[in-house]
This record gives structure tokens, C-alpha cells and sequence, in this order.
């Protein structure tokens, strides 16, 4: 490893010792192989430190063990503090990368001088089953190299795993806001942008996201209060507080993140068969809703299954 990497992975764990693992070994297999791996154990109760001790031997992997819970936003940003990388690249401690992910945004953001660029997340469960492409209700996926402004982001909140020069985020004084539960990732990501980053997002689903019970696509949904908390936050940034054009793309997003998490419960209530709960989560924004969602769950599935039998199909 160099005394500066082309690539820091910032990898926040908490009560990640079951997974941790597998997420180090895959940039352990990365096709790029000048990098570090800052893991922040975030005061967990299991055996995460000690997974990840298993693997220090690889003078790339750094362990960061805090000595209390900060939580995801600030485990981040201790990963950040101590990153010396050129570029950042997050991975959750229950995910997982291709083995080509790295040399292939490090290659494209070099050929289009980018700050900011992404691909696609697959989202599978321990069984292997997809669940399709995470990125957004209301846009398809790119099937070619595709640029975002940050009304586009912020409109149809668009879901990234970040690759980011690192003295962008330095140059701005940005960090991960702490305190918050929902959403910290996606303020930061919005920061980027409004700071001049310009978002590119491959076609390619390099990124694994997995769904288990504590992820949080798998969880029911927020709630109310968290959902206006991330959405408050970002109305206090200055550059959309002063930005007509931008209020209402959040205000939007606002709505139809509310109106998804009122969705998800009533589709579980629906699943459990808990008629009476159903009834009153049901609403006809809700049949809309169902009727819209539907082609594009159909969609992304088929999309997605095709591009994990032929990543570069869409290139």
C-alpha cells in the first residue's frame, strides 16, 4: 500500500460480526489493490472487533474501535478523520463489493475528471434471492454511464453507495450529520452535490446490498417523526432553504417518502393477514400507489436478474 492509496473503504460496524467478514474479503478481491479498509467498530456488544482482528495481517485493513456508540453517521465520519486516501468509497458492514467495482469507477472518474460517481446496488438475502436494483420509485436505472444534477437526486431520491474524491468533502468541511437516524447519508450525498460535485451513476450492479431483518430496507419503514426529521435538515442547508426550485423537489420527496412508509405498512399488515391494520393504512393514494409501483418492481426484478447473469451487458 502506498503512503497515499488511490482508494480509503470507510466501513462503519456495528453488531456486525456475522457478515463483516465477507465485506473484507471482497476489497480484499478487488482488481484495484492500492487501497486501505478503515472498519470503525462502533462500541458493538458481539465479537466484530474480533472478526475483523482475523485480519489485520493485511497491513491495508485499519480497526478503529470506539468506546462508545456513536452511531452510523458518526462512525463514518471517525473512518473519514482517519482516511488518507484519494478517494472514499463506502461500504456497510454487511455488504459487499464485485471484485471489479473499485478499478471501475477509479477508471471512469479519471476518464471524465467526476468527484462524485456511483453504480447500481443489488439487493440479495442470505438465501440468494434478489430483491432488484435499489435505486429510486420513480426513475428506472441508467443502461448507460448516465449523469444526475442534484434536482434529479434530490426529486426522485436517488439511492447511491458513494465514490468520492476525498478533497471535495475536505475543501466543503463536510461530515455525516450526527444525531440523526434516517437519512444521514443522504444529507452528506446531497451535500456533495450542492458543494459542486456532479453525481454520474454506471449501469453495472457492482454494489451488494444485503436484506436481512436488521437492514433497513428490510424494516417495515421509518416513521413519520423520522421521515421530517431527514427532510427538515435538508430545508436548513442554504443552498436549498434559498432555492425555490429545490424546496419543492424535497417537499415532494418528503410526500412520497411519507406515503411509501404508510405503503410498506400496509403491505405487511396485507402479508401477515391483519385485515383490520390493512384497513387503516389503506387510502386510494394507496391502490395509486400499488397500481404505479408494480410495473417497475416487475421491472427492476427482470432487469436485475439479467444483468447479474451479464454485468456488462449494459455498458
Amino acid at each position: 500500500m502506498s503512503a497515499t492509496p488511490k482508494v480509503s473503504v470507510i466501513t462503519p460496524a456495528y453488531k456486525a460480526a456475522r457478515y463483516i467478514g465477507q465485506a473484507i474479503e471482497s476489497v480484499q478481491a478487488q482488481t484495484l489493490t492500492d487501497w486501505e479498509m478503515i472498519i470503525v467498530d462502533d462500541a458493538s456488544p458481539d465479537e466484530t472487533a474480533e472478526v475483523v482482528n482475523r485480519y489485520l495481517d493485511d497491513p491495508r485493513i485499519k480497526l478503529i474501535r470506539s468506546e462508545c456508540n456513536r452511531g452510523e453517521c458518526g462512525a463514518r465520519n471517525l473512518a473519514l478523520e482517519a482516511a488518507q486516501g484519494e478517494w472514499i468509497a463506502v461500504l456497510d458492514a454487511d455488504d459487499w463489493f464485485a471484485p471489479e467495482r473499485l478499478e471501475h469507477l477509479w477508471q471512469f472518474a479519471q476518464e471524465k475528471g467526476a468527484i462524485l460517481v456511483a453504480d447500481l446496488q443489488l439487493r440479495i438475502d442470505d438465501n440468494g434471492q434478489i430483491y432488484g436494483v435499489a435505486f429510486s420509485d420513480t426513475l428506472h436505472p441508467p443502461k448507460t454511464p448516465t449523469q444526475y444534477s442534484v434536482r434529479d437526486y434530490l426529486r426522485n431520491h436517488i439511492a447511491i453507495k458513494p465514490f468520492f474524491l476525498r478533497q471535495h468533502a475536505l475543501n466543503h468541511h463536510l461530515r455525516y450529520p450526527e444525531g440523526i437516524v434516517l437519512g444521514g447519508d443522504h444529507i452528506f450525498q446531497t451535500q456533495l452535490q450542492l458543494k459542486g460535485a456532479e453525481l454520474w451513476i454506471l449501469p453495472e450492479p457492482t454494489y451488494f446490498y444485503r436484506i436481512h431483518p436488521n437492514s433497513v430496507v428490510s424494516a417495515v419503514g421509518g416513521s413519520a417523526e423520522k421521515i421530517n426529521t431527514l427532510f427538515e435538515r435538508l430545508l436548513q442547508l442554504d443552498e436549498i432553504r434559498n432555492n425555490p426550485e429545490l424546496i419543492r423537489c424535497v417537499q415532494a420527496d418528503r410526500r412520497r417518502m411519507l406515503l411509501t412508509d404508510k405503503y410498506r405498512r400496509f403491505a405487511a399488515a396485507v402479508k401477515r393477514r391483519q385485515w383490520r391494520a390493512a384497513l387503516e393504512h389503506f387510502s386510494p393514494e394507496i391502490a395509486s400507489m400499488f397500481l404505479k409501483r408494480l410495473p417497475g418492481a416487475v421491472y427492476r426484478r427482470l432487469w436485475a436478474r439479467e444483468q447479474l447473469r451479464n454485468p456488462r451487458a449494459g455498458v
